[in-house]
């Protein structure tokens, strides 16, 4: 089955989340057009791909701006084929979550607000206006043989920052804002969609009781997630060098006054790393194209005041790594990092498998705002701000769901041949898929012709051909949904 035929077979489980089946028939078109499209991916280009720019085009706004439908029901889809693809019956999820920040030019457009240039220089903290998404993708791998891993997306929740009153507002617009800005805080966020994905493992049998391991980075390593995170699941996040840890409280022998809560203060992170006296353990990971040892340090359990004293954390330290720029250069280093797991107990080698493949996230942003457009809907309605994007993020993860089913974790001959700049690639990329899914529908555009081209050869003036007798890649997107 090849890349066209296995993602038009996954579209029909979207029927269930549209009330009416016109509504999920329109979708099924639009989510075509937002692929193919070239450009700008407006939903006026999605409409002019699926050849309707000479009908009215109204419905087809309509579909984020009104029409009664749950976008977290579209990824769906993913969670039904996830036994499927990951390696043992009682293997943990792996996720990863992270925030992004979609550029926008209108400052009314609702949610927008300002944030940080996520492309701006090191040395120079750039603000611009945008939209502000947590999303939580799924990493799987391939089975039996070490390899890059996948991240699916399954969340991308508009999660807007609380509008700030000017300064001569009145006292109570001032409480307002503090106590909104309080619940609109990233981290409460990212702990909602945690939840999420843990309630929707918990309906399906295959995953109910399989662990979620959730990566994230300092932003999420806080006492907002660290303390109420949904049950079988385990967080690993990055935390400061100098963080204040303590051991744990040693037994009272008949000790009175005050009973203490945590133990002597332990070493900081930095501290353990310079420490000689721990020992580094090597940890083989698949990181950067091959199987790597990865020097790390264990100390643990320890006990962090932000995150409670009923809250055990697993302190792992990962030393410098060493690199070279090119054959024969200078061997340079990059910094450590220092790392807390909820799960005192896990595997270390699966933990720190689970934060290197957490990369994969910042692929999948790349993948969405450059190539795919997310968020360059030229939409105002409240509703359509944060639908539209959730509706494109989904039919990328479907892409990519189809590309595993179709043809696995590696690049076959079905793709189209490199550039010649290119001279091996380990996994079709998403320029990949697109420019298969393109050829595959023009293929099938043209099989379904009905003119005989022998007559252009025989005449000596081509013949007059109607729009109706060749039909193309714009009337093909339109009759997939028929």
């Amino acid at each position: 089955m090849n890349l066209l035929e296995t993602y038009d077979s996954l579209l029909p489980d979207w029927r269930q989340v549209f009330s009416q089946k016109r509504t999920f028939a329109r979708a099924r078109r639009l989510t075509l057009g937002l692929l193919v499209c070239l450009r700008l991916h407006l939903t006026s280009r999605a409409i002019c791909a699926t050849g309707r720019q000479f009908v009215d085009w109204s419905a087809d706004y309509r579909l984020c701006s009104r029409s009664v439908w749950n976008p977290q029901r579209l990824f769906d889809p993913l969670f039904d084929h996830l036994p499927a693809l990951l390696p043992a019956p009682g293997a943990p999820v792996i996720a990863a979550l992270d925030d992004t920040l979609c550029k926008k030019t209108g400052r009314h457009i609702p949610g927008v607000g300002m944030g940080r240039d996520p492309m701006s220089p090191a040395f120079h903290v750039n603000l611009c206006y945008g939209l502000r998404f947590v999303q939580v993708s799924l990493l799987v791998s391939p089975v039996g043989t070490p390899g890059a891993a996948r991240a699916l997306p399954v969340r991308f929740d508009c999660a807007p920052p609380a509008v700030k009153p000017k300064k001569n507002a009145a006292p109570e617009m001032q409480a307002a804002y503090k106590e909104e800005k309080k619940l609109r805080a990233l981290p409460l966020a990212g702990l909602a969609a945690i939840g999420s994905v843990r309630q929707s493992l918990d309906e399906r049998p295959e995953t109910a009781q399989r662990q979620l391991i959730v990566s994230g980075d300092g932003s999420y390593t806080n006492k907002s997630v660290l303390r109420h995170l949904p049950p079988r699941t385990t967080f690993i996040g990055r935390i400061r060098k100098d963080a204040k840890l303590h051991l744990p409280l040693p037994e009272r022998d008949g000790a009175v006054g005050r009973p203490r809560l945590y133990g002597p203060q332990a070493p900081t992170p930095e501290q353990i790393l310079e420490d000689d006296s721990i020992p580094v353990v090597k940890i083989l990971c698949f990181a950067a194209g091959a199987l790597r040892e990865i020097p790390v340090k264990v100390y643990g359990p320890v006990y962090w005041r932000k995150a409670g004293v009923d809250v055990p954390l697993l302190l792992v330290v990962i030393k410098p790594l060493g690199y070279r720029l090119r054959i024969g250069s200078k061997l340079l280093y990059r910094q450590p990092a220092f790392l807390v797991c909820t799960d005192v107990h896990l595997d270390l080698q699966l933990l720190v498998q689970s934060y290197i493949q957490r990369w994969e996230i910042e692929c999948n942003h790349r993948d969405e705002k450059s190539l795919l457009g997310v968020a360059q809907g030229q939409v105002r309605s409240p509703l359509a701000v944060s639908r539209l994007p959730q509706f494109q993020v989904a039919a990328y993860s479907l892409l990519l769901l189809a590309s595993l089913l179709s043809s696995g974790f590696q690049r076959t001959a079905d793709y189209l041949p490199l550039p010649k700049w290119r001279h091996q690639a380990a996994r079709p990329s998403l320029l990949d898929l697109l420019n298969l899914l393109r050829q595959q529908i023009f293929a099938r555009g043209v099989d379904a012709a009905v003119v005989n081209f022998d007559d252009f050869a025989s005449a000596a003036t081509p013949p007059a051909v109607k729009s109706s007798k060749l039909p193309l890649a714009a009337e093909t997107l339109a009759t997939l949904a028929a």
